[in-house]
């Protein structure tokens, strides 16, 4: 009867505390949710069956109730360590294109001002102060200011565009343009009379006042 007694202690001891392998060689570990997680967590925290039993049914480890117990802490500590406020507002779609389209407009307009101020130091570099009216450029200034303009598309600025930021006429630039593909050059033609004017009167002429 005394042997008797103690194997039944003993049977009972078994039940209650966990159990290292699963009773079952073929159940094999799957993935769990977390409110599956949750789920056994809570039934571990019960003492109102063994924790062996939950774990023969569920084909678990005691290390498996370990690590779920340890992230349910986790998680409890990340959620109450949270600072009252309100919560994070998600955007709407449509104002996240409008949002996305005005940051848009900005980069182009930076970009324009940009373009814009490489042009102005290029006009102070060649000495000009104002409008390029009735100048008379050199043929190395004009062929460099012709260089800036026709580069400017590459840059997102129009030749048109250009043209205003420097305050030079762009009929202008289109005859130095003509004057090239003619292959006539840059330089200014000399001031004076196209041709020479006779001096003195004719033979015939101071004939007749004799």
């Amino acid at each position: 009867m005394r042997w008797q007694a103690v194997t039944t202690t003993t049977h009972d001891m078994t039940n209650d505390h966990p159990s290292n392998t699963p009773e079952s060689g073929s159940k094999k570990r799957r993935f769990l949710s977390a409110e599956k997680k949750f789920q056994i967590y809570l039934e571990a925290q019960s003492t109102d069956k063994p924790v062996g039993e939950l774990l023969r049914r569920e084909g678990l480890f005691s290390t498996d109730l370990s690590r779920i117990r340890q992230q349910v802490k986790e998680g409890a500590l990340v959620r109450l360590s949270a600072k009252p406020g309100r919560k994070a507002e998600t955007m709407a779609s449509s104002e996240f294109k409008a949002l996305k389209l005005e940051l848009l407009d900005k980069e182009r307009a930076l970009a324009d001002m940009a373009v814009e101020m490489s042009l102005l130091r290029r006009k102070t570099q060649w000495g000009f102060v104002g409008a390029i009216v009735t100048q008379r450029l050199k043929a190395e200034t004009k062929q460099e200011i012709l260089t800036v303009i026709d580069s400017s598309p590459q840059n997102g600025v129009s030749v048109q565009r250009s043209c205003s930021i420097l305050m030079i006429q762009y009929r202008r630039i289109a005859r130095w343009r003509q004057r090239i593909r003619r292959g006539r050059g840059l330089e200014d033609r000399k001031p004076g009379p196209k041709t020479a004017i006779q001096s003195g009167p004719s033979t015939s002429f101071a004939t007749h006042l004799n």
